[in-house]
C-alpha cells in the first residue's frame, strides 16, 4: 500500500517508519524547509517506548535522554506530598525516558530517512488540501516555498500536520481556533547541578501555580545536566494565538516564584538561568 504522511514530526515520523517496518511504501512531507533540533523536554512513558524499542530506537533515545528514575510531588514550600517509581524501576518493560523534543526528532528523522530511504523524506512541501479518485485513491496537494503547487496520489493519506491542520481545516470549515484551557506554561532548559537522585521528575505547586522540573540529559564533564522546567500559572484569558516558537518573558512570571527556594531546587535559578524561555498556552482541540 502507498502511504503519505503529511508532517514530520514525532507522531508523522513515528507512524511512517511503522507503516514501514510493516511492509507499505511510506513517503513523508514536511512543510519547513529543513528539520531542526527545536523544542524543550519531553518525558516518554513507557508504552511509548517499548513501542520506539519496536522499531529498534531504544539505545539512541537512552543515549540522548536519561531514564526517568521516579515521580514526586512537593507543595509550594518543597515539601514533599507523595512519589512513585517510574519506568523499570516501577517494574515496567520499558524505560520512561526523558529527552530533548529535538534529540527525539532527530532520531526519528536519521531512522526515517535510512530505512525509507532519502527521496521519501521531503521537506519543503506544506498540505493545503487533498480529495479522492474514483478508484479510492487520495491524492493529497502541497505547495513549497517558491509557490509551486504538486499533487501525489496514494492508498492512504495520514494527516499529522499539527495543531492547524489543513486536513482538518477542510472537514471541519466551521471548527474555529483551538479551545485555551485557562493555562499559560513557560518553558525551558537550564544547565544546572542534578537534584534529588539526578533521575527524578518533580511537581510542586498546586492547580494555579506549578513548577515542573526533570534532567533530559547525563551530567556533562563539570557534572552540570540540562533540566528541562515549566513554570505554569492560571491565568483567565489568552490574548496572544499560540505560538511554539514564541519567546517567553520572564518578567511574565517570575516574580510568582521568586520564593520557590527548596534547598534541594533553586527555582528562580533555575529561570534565570534559561537558555531560551518559550511561551506555551496551554490549547487544544476536540477530539
Amino acid at each position: 500500500m502507498q502511504v503519505i504522511v503529511a508532517g514530520a514530526g514525532i507522531g508523522g515520523l513515528a507512524a511512517a517508519l511503522a507503516l514501514h517496518a510493516s511492509g507499505h511504501e511510506v513517503t513523508v512531507f514536511e512543510a519547513a524547509p529543513t528539520i531542526l533540533p527545536l523544542g524543550v523536554g519531553i518525558n516518554l512513558l513507557p508504552h511509548a517506548v517499548e513501542v520506539l524499542g519496536e522499531l529498534g530506537l531504544l539505545e539512541a533515545l537512552l543515549s540522548h535522554g536519561v531514564a526517568t528514575r521516579e515521580l514526586v510531588y512537593y507543595n509550594r514550600l518543597g515539601q514533599r506530598i507523595w512519589g512513585e517509581p517510574r519506568g523499570r524501576f516501577a517494574g515496567h518493560a520499558a524505560p520512561q525516558i526523558s529527552v530533548h523534543r529535538g534529540a527525539l526528532e532527530g532520531v526519528l528523522f536519521d531512522a526515517a530517512v535510512e530505512r525509507l530511504g532519502p527521496d521519501r523524506v521531503i521537506c519543503d512541501r506544506r498540505l493545503t488540501g487533498h480529495h479522492e479518485e474514483r478508484e479510492g485513491r487520495i491524492v493529497a496537494r502541497f505547495l513549497d516555498r517558491a509557490g509551486a503547487a504538486w499533487e501525489v496520489p496514494a492508498d492512504l493519506l495520514i494527516c499529522a500536520d499539527g495543531i492547524h491542520s489543513a486536513a482538518r481545516a477542510g472537514l471541519y470549515p466551521d471548527e474555529g481556533p483551538p479551545i485555551y484551557g485557562g493555562h499559560i506554561l513557560w518553558r525551558a532548559t537550564t544547565m544546572a547541578a542534578p537534584f534529588l537522585t539526578g533521575a527524578s521528575m518533580i511537581i510542586a505547586g498546586h492547580h494555579a501555580q506549578k513548577f515542573v522540573a526533570y534532567p533530559i540529559s547525563p551530567p556533562g564533564p563539570d557534572g552540570r545536566q540540562r533540566i528541562n522546567w515549566a513554570a505554569d500559572l492560571a491565568i483567565a484569558r489568552n490574548l496572544r494565538r499560540e505560538d511554539w516558537n514564541r519567546r517567553g518573558d520572564p518578567a511574565e512570571f517570575l516574580p510568582s516564584f521568586e520564593d520557590w527556594r527548596f534547598g534541594w531546587l533553586d527555582v528562580p535559578a533555575l529561570i534565570r538561568g534559561a537558555e531560551v524561555i518559550y511561551e506555551f498556552p496551554l490549547v487544544d482541540r476536540d477530539p
